[in-house]
């Protein structure tokens, strides 16, 4: 990254062959100038094309006006809402902040409680953007696709048009840290369509039986009849075990297409709120 007088310095050398070059010539030199300095062709056009300003102006650094002691807060309001989206979140901050305030949740002196008050959602956003909780263990995906079976279970994907509860979800997640290596805990993750409820089990490993008994432990806790299953391609769901045990009980299995994670959309979302939030990686 080239700084301001480098820049500058670059541009006066620049300008004379510029003046002088011929066409093809011209439009090289430009191009260079452009990748060099980052600036937008017209600009840069402008500068080349104009006599140098017999003084630069000056660039003021503009003051912080939120600083740490604002975002500090902030953030604790965000995480008070379950870090919900910068556009959702921003118009409950009036409504939040003096409850929080009142249950001795935030101390905050008058000035700062005026900033909070009056920011706007673009800067809510960005100081969201900064800090959102992203984790920092990298994990390739744990899924092995079952090899069997394929072509009897039918690909389920876009939008679920069932309005009866019992049509569901499910998946797998790993709690292996960052190291897949040996045997570890899965959970087993099922959320119904229809209603959102959701229920959650713990296996050791990801065997073809264990699955199916959490599967059937689930099954018999819900408060109404299992109708469908709709995993990924994942083993320990694409298997004889699985397939027997949905037909025998009048299940509906489905699968969902490799590699697109929007098919099972509903229980991806709950890996994180009902499982990741609460139990996390390792």
């Amino acid at each position: 990254m080239m700084s301001k007088m480098s820049k500058r310095e670059y541009l006066i050398q620049l300008k004379r062959k510029y003046w002088k070059a011929k066409r093809k010539v011209k439009i090289q030199l430009l191009n260079d100038f452009c990748d060099f300095t980052r600036y937008n062709r017209k600009y840069a056009i402008e500068l080349l094309n104009n006599p140098i300003p017999a003084k630069w102006k000056r660039y003021k650094i503009r003051e912080k006006i939120y600083g740490q002691d604002v975002i500090e807060p902030l953030l604790i309001l965000w995480r008070a809402t379950n870090e919900i989206c910068g556009e959702r979140f921003h118009p409950f901050i009036p409504t939040l902040l003096p409850k929080m305030i009142t249950l001795s949740e935030i101390k905050v002196n008058p000035e700062v409680q005026e900033k909070l008050l009056t920011i706007s959602l673009g800067t809510v956003k960005r100081i969201i953007r900064r800090t959102k909780r992203i984790s920092r263990i990298k994990i390739g995906g744990t899924t092995k696709p079952g090899s069997i079976l394929k072509k009897q279970i039918a690909i389920r994907y876009g939008r679920w048009t069932d309005t009866d509860p019992g049509w569901c979800e499910t998946d797998t997640v790993a709690h292996c840290g960052d190291n897949t290596g040996g045997e570890f805990i899965y959970s087993l993750d099922v959320i119904d369509i229809c209603s959102g409820w959701s229920e959650q089990a713990a296996i050791w490993g990801k065997g073809e039986m264990a699955t199916k008994e959490q599967m059937d432990i689930i099954r018999n806790r819900l408060p109404f009849k299992l109708l469908g299953l709709d995993p990924d391609n994942g083993s320990e769901f694409i298997n004889w075990q699985m397939f027997r045990y949905c037909q025998k009980n009048g299940i509906t299995l489905t699968r969902s297409r490799p590699y697109h994670k929007n098919d099972n959309a509903h229980v991806e979302q709950k890996n994180y709120t009902a499982i990741r939030q609460l139990v996390g990686y390792l």
